[in-house]
């Protein structure tokens, strides 16, 4: 199951590095996983149909736009999306609309960075001056 997760998650950032150089500095990546509900697997193979394009639709509604979707035949998923957004509450609320339906059993949305993101996060990081004290720490 975690090995599917990271192979998954991978496939992403791989599929995603090529556009960072395109990304708008105020759009962000995230990616989503997602596990239909029993009764929303019943009604897809009862009128099957190409559910990337409400997907699509859905965040484009919220100022973003679709880069991926994927679907899975085992695993603790059925699929995952990529898109971008302009900031972490457009993603949960996208995240909200869809738990909403009743039709996800399951979805873990997550908000992935590029090279240069990741960079500026572990100089922040670096640089922190916090006064935390770690558990394994003792004074």
């Amino acid at each position: 199951m975690l090995r599917l997760l990271m192979t998954a998650s991978v496939l992403a950032i791989g599929l995603v590095a090529p556009a960072t150089a395109q990304q708008s500095t105020n759009m962000h990546y995230y990616i989503g996983y997602f596990k239909y509900t029993d009764n929303a697997i019943k009604a897809m193979t009862e009128n099957p149909q190409d559910r990337s394009v409400p997907a699509r639709k859905l965040v484009e509604g919220f100022g973003g736009k679709l880069d991926r979707i994927f679907w899975f035949t085992s695993g603790e998923y059925d699929g995952f999306v990529i898109y971008e957004l302009p900031d972490d509450a457009t993603a949960e609320a996208i995240e909200m609309t869809v738990r909403a339906t009743g039709n996800f059993q399951s979805s873990d949305f997550i908000r992935i960075m590029n090279a240069e993101e990741f960079k500026t996060a572990l100089e922040k990081a670096k640089q922190a001056k916090t006064g935390y004290t770690p558990p394994t720490e003792t004074k």
